[in-house]
């Protein structure tokens, strides 16, 4: 006979049976033997009695139960002579005997000690004693069931202990696995057991024993679920392997124990449907149903037992953690469990007894869904209560904080009253206002403070005025103050301001590793040495220089490995100098050694290849307009006039600059050939570019201070300028004298008649000019002798030139004019002027100019003339259309100063010009045929102009130039023989005498004006003398 093995099969699902394993020996043939199927219904008639008798305390559990897996009777033992092949294939599959003993052991120790199977069963105790009997009947047939259960768990035991013999090392985790599974089950029947005999003993009194803690609960369930994971994952690899080497019937079984495992896990998820998809592979592959067929048979009375034993343990579990719950409030959860186990005696209703009843679980529903209520109701209340004084709460709350919010605001008012801001004092009592509409504090506040308002506004604004007028008026004598400086520095607050300017950078990363790595930087340059090291034949080691340089200097040197690395030959140094800095000496030491150079790096100087000096580059700008972009030339105009013949002037050509000092294609040659040329290809990240007058350098920190000594060292020549004051001295020195009697201007009235020469011409054609000399016709000296005619003399004395110049002429003086009336009419005229002046006329233009630009200063006077007419022709008449044009004079300074290299000398190239207008400007008239004459203009220009170069010292004044004039005329005019008598020549001669003494000097003086010797001192602008001044650097 086959004995029954125990193992965790799929079990059966809501009533129904699952497919069992079938016994090895049935794969190899498609119909079971005639032995095999004569055993099976012979066990079947003699089993079903027994099966539905102890149906009532052995049913399945239903899917989803959170109790442990249940050890599970399905099927038998092959026969003895099959018993060695099983047993053989099944060792490393099946967990010992004594692992299954002992965590049956451990199991029921930690279910027992949580569980209170008495709690809430006070109303379960029997009605009578046909109850009493009923329940003897089922507990002698649950004693028998269970000790078949146990002898058939023995015969396994041993069975799987002969296989645990053979097994291989890598199965104990499986064995171990299943071996806690027994133990759960082993548990919850002891429990069971446990539980039976306390419901009968304690039917009519209350439990005394107090209900586990959630933790306590919460941690064995936890346990529960972490031991049904590994064992589920051990039952799948074991049946992949089985899988894998054939052995269906193995793979089966593992894949249907870890299936009922997987039925009282709280949430199987996708473990049962990995275990269900490879049921599904193997039964498919074994393909042999009437097999499974008798199998089942054989197992259908073992598989009902266990499903109505797992039945009414998931009940009476149930019950527990319904009572647990109910002890603990949780109503609600309690109720939940009730009801489960409600539903497990409706499906089972053979089962009820003891303390399993639908009454009683009814009872208990009621109680535990009336206690539900009633918590809710109270807690709902207690809620609303709750609500009701957390708002009663924050409305206190926000009260007294809108009072405090308001009193604070309130005093920061009366704080902004006092310190006159009354703006802000309104501003605040409006706030007030807006939280407490018609506080009248707060509007008394708002209207007193915009009442101060207004009259603050009205007394700062008449004392702004005040102010403002006296700043005027001070500025304005300041501008009526003459200044006789190139430069001053007339505001310190200003100057003040513009000392903290520094140009754009950008900020670094590190500030105090930057900081410290310049305090080194500052070190080496302070520190002077005179280096002897090695000797021609025997230089010295670089180790040894850098030992001796860190003692000398009180800074750490430090050779990087690679350097080590070097051969002596490239690490040698042979150093001989008069006394300098030690930066000095380092950079001395990597000129000559090419495989070595220096940086600073983490507070100390690191000898290192060139290829270590790759990174650490810096990006930063350097603003070079003031070096690239070119100065705008300003030539001096020439004056003159416009040549006749339509010919135009022609302006000078100015030869137009690249740069100021260097052009930016040439600065980037410069940079890259003379400031470390090897780094710009050595680091494909070394760049430089100039763009819009902004040199971008990404470079290392040490060739960045090379290129800003560079453009330091160009802008030396830079931002100096020239302050050229020149004086055009005029002195003059005149005398005049003009004595002389003419007989003329008798006129019309008189004794004789109006008679007249017409030597001059004749006067009516001249339009009575006789007032001008030498066009006057009228007589001087007549005499009317009768029938025998008249005598009429004419004397005037004239010079062929106007005595003088048009600015000094003989006009003025005494004129005498007699007149005798009788038979002979005379008129005398006597004319006697002189005249004597000095001159000093200083013309001194100033010009402040850039070094090497040209500039200018022009004092003009722009005269307008008439030089030509267009004639336009119409209908037989011609109209002359005037043209006009203009002529200048005044004084144009045109210069360009070079200073020397060591700005002691000013080689100026100097153009001054000095035009003077004639005037009255000459004028001509022509005749148009038949019409009107017109006159044209044509001016004369008396031009001085200077063309030189010459060297002056700084602040030096030089003779430019000049020229000196002498004019002497001394003119007689008489009529001969008398003009020789004395005393008598008086009245028929007219003497002149003019001298002129004119001088022109042109003065220079040139002096050189750098910005930054004419700062002001910290002294001046109250600043006090400490370590270190920051002020504008000179260029």
């Amino acid at each position: 006979m086959r004995r029954p093995i125990v193992h965790l099969g799929p079990g059966c699902e809501r009533g129904g049976l699952a497919r069992p394993a079938a016994p090895r020996a049935a794969r190899s043939s498609s119909s079971p033997p005639p032995q095999a199927a004569s055993v099976s219904h012979m066990r079947l008639r003699y089993l079903l009695p027994l099966v539905f008798a102890s149906a009532a305390f052995w049913s399945c559990r239903s899917q989803g139960d959170d109790s442990a897996t249940t050890p599970v009777i399905a099927g038998e033992a092959p026969a003895a002579g099959e018993a060695g092949a099983v047993g053989a294939e099944g060792a490393a599959e099946q967990p010992s005997a004594e692992q299954a003993d002992n965590a049956v052991a451990g199991v029921t120790d930690e279910t027992t000690g949580v569980q209170d199977p008495a709690a809430g069963d006070a109303q379960a105790a029997p009605a009578n004693d046909e109850e009493a009997a009923r329940e003897a009947a089922l507990k002698a047939q649950t004693d028998a069931a269970r000790a078949a259960a146990e002898q058939a768990a023995r015969e396994q035991v041993a069975r799987e202990n002969a296989a645990a013999e053979r097994a291989a090392g890598e199965q104990a985790a499986a064995e171990q696995a299943a071996a806690n599974a027994l133990a759960e089950q082993a548990a919850r029947e002891q429990a069971a057991r446990e539980e039976a005999a306390r419901e009968k003993n304690a039917a009519n009194a209350p439990s005394a024993q107090q209900a586990p803690s959630l933790e306590q609960r919460a941690d064995h369930l936890k346990l529960l679920e972490q031991r049904r994971t590994e064992l589920v994952a051990q039952f799948v690899r074991t049946g992949d392997a089985r899988l894998d080497s054939a052995d269906f019937q193995g793979a089966l079984e593992q894949y249907a124990q870890a299936y009922d495992v997987l039925r009282g896990a709280s949430d199987p998820g996708a473990q049962r449907e990995v275990v269900m998809t490879r049921m599904a592979k193997v039964k498919r592959l074994m393909g042999d149903d009437y097999s499974l067929a008798a199998a089942g048979v054989e197992d259908a009375t073992q598989r009902l037992m266990i499903k109505n034993a797992q039945a009414r343990l998931a009940a009476e579990q149930a019950m527990l953690d319904g009572d647990a719950a109910l002890r603990a409030g949780e109503h609600e959860k309690a109720v939940r469990q009730y009801r489960e186990a409600e539903g497990i005696l409706r499906f089972n209703p053979l089962l009820a007894g003891g303390s399993i009843d639908q009454k009683i679980v009814a009872n208990k529903i009621q109680t535990a869904s009336r206690l539900a209520d009633e918590a809710r109701a109270g807690a709902e209340k207690q809620k609303l209560a709750e609500a009701q004084a957390a708002a009663a709460k924050a409305e206190a709350e926000q009260r007294n904080f809108r009072e405090n919010q308001l009193k604070q605001i309130y005093t920061d008012a009366y704080r902004a009253f006092q310190s006159e801001d009354y703006a802000l004092a309104a501003q605040l009592g409006n706030q007030i206002l807006l939280a407490d509409a018609g506080n009248p504090v707060a509007q008394e506040l708002v209207d007193i403070s915009n009442a101060a308002k207004h009259q603050k506004f009205e007394q700062v604004t008449l004392r702004r005025m005040r102010e403002e007028w006296l700043r005027t008026f001070e500025q304005l004598d300041q501008s009526a103050t003459p200044q006789s400086s190139a430069i001053v520095f007339d505001d310190p607050k200003r100057w003040t301001e513009v000392i903290r300017r520094h140009p754009p950078e950008f900020s670094a990363d590190d500030p105090s590793m930057q900081a410290e790595k310049n305090d080194v930087l500052r070190r080496l340059a302070d520190i002077q040495i005179a280096p002897h090291f090695g000797k021609s034949d025997e230089p010295a080691k670089l180790a040894d220089v850098a030992s001796f340089l860190q003692n000398y200097t009180n800074i750490n040197f430090l050779l990087s490995p690679k350097v080590r690395e070097l051969d002596e030959e490239s690490t040698s140094v042979h150093l001989e100098t008069r006394e300098r800095s030690v930066k000095s000496v380092l950079d001395l030491i990597a000129d000559m050694r090419e495989q070595v150079k220096w940086k600073v790096e983490d507070g100390m100087v690191k000898f290192v290849t060139p290829e270590e000096m790759k990174g650490g580059q810096v990006l930063m700008m350097y603003e070079v307009n003031d070096l690239i972009r070119a100065i705008q030339d300003f030539p001096g105009t020439d004056i003159n006039v416009i040549p006749s013949n339509g010919l135009e002037k022609s302006d000078e050509k100015v030869e137009e600059r690249e740069a100021l000092v260097v052009t930016a294609d040439s600065l980037d040659q410069m940079i890259r050939g003379n400031v470390e040329p090897a780094s710009w290809d050595a680091d494909a990240a070394n760049s430089l570019k100039i763009s819009n007058g902004t040199l971008i350098v990404n470079q290392t920190p040490e060739v960045h201070a090379k290129i800003e000594a560079l453009l330091n060292d160009l802008r030396e020549a830079t931002g100096i300028m020239v302050d050229i004051q020149a004086r055009f001295l005029k002195v003059e020195d005149n005398f005049l004298e003009d004595i002389g009697v003419d007989f003329r201007g008798l006129g019309s009235p008189g004794l004789g008649t109006n008679g007249s020469f017409n030597d001059f011409g004749d006067a009516s054609a001249q339009n009575d000019l006789g007032a001008e000399i030498g066009q006057d016709t009228s007589n001087g000296l007549f005499y009317d002798d009768g029938n025998d005619g008249s005598y009429a003399a004419h004397l005037e004395n004239l010079y062929d030139s106007e005595l003088g110049n048009d600015e000094f002429k003989a006009t003025g003086g005494m004129s005498f004019q007699w007149t005798f009336l009788n038979d002979l009419e005379m008129e005398l005229i006597l004319r006697a002027v002189s005249k004597s002046e000095r001159v000093q006329l200083v013309t001194a233009p100033r010009v402040l100019v850039f070094n090497t630009a040209r500039a200018n200063l022009t004092v003009l006077n722009q005269v307008a003339y008439v030089r030509d007419y267009d004639i336009e022709i119409a209908q037989g008449a011609s109209i002359a259309d005037p043209l006009i044009d203009v002529v200048q004079d005044g004084v144009i300074l045109d210069v360009k100063p070079v200073v020397s290299a060591d700005r002691r000398f000013i080689t100026l190239e100097v153009r001054p010009t000095v035009a003077e207008l004639k005037r009255p400007i000459a004028e001509l008239a022509t005749g148009l045929g038949s019409q009107t004459a017109v006159t044209i203009q044509l001016p004369e220009l008396e031009i001085s102009r200077v063309r030189t170069t010459l060297p002056i010292p700084d602040g030096g004044t030089v003779l430019l130039g000049g020229f000196k004039i002498h004019e002497a005329t001394d003119q007689r005019s008489g009529i001969p023989f008398l003009n020789k008598i004395p005393f008598l020549s008086f009245l028929f001669e007219r003497k002149g005498n003019y001298v002129s003494n004119r001088k022109l000097l042109i003065l220079l003086k040139a002096s050189i004006v750098i910005p930054a010797e004419h700062e002001p001192t910290p002294a001046q602008l109250g600043v006090l003398p400490g370590p270190k001044h920051v002020g504008a650097k000179a260029n």
